[in-house]
């Protein structure tokens, strides 16, 4: 699943601290190679902002990463 900046996504299944059912605006995404982080930045509806980290070194992000559809979904 690739995930757009500018959209909305509301959370399938909880995962970090983000519950089910959550509507969250994905602000901001990227790559840092040279920590090996797939950062996401989420604003809640009361505009509270929400990090998600998934670290390459992990195989629990990795997989988490692998299948963000299990997770999220486009509203």
């Amino acid at each position: 699943m690739k995930m757009e900046i500018g959209k909305t996504y509301i959370v399938k299944k909880d995962i970090f601290d983000f519950l089910k059912g959550e509507i969250l605006l994905l602000e901001d995404k990227g790559y840092q190679a040279y920590y090996g982080e797939h950062n996401f930045v989420f604003v809640n509806e009361e505009k509270q902002k929400t990090w998600l980290v998934l670290r390459d070194h992990s195989d629990e992000d990795i997989k988490i990463y692998s299948h963000l559809e299990e997770y999220f979904e486009e509203k």
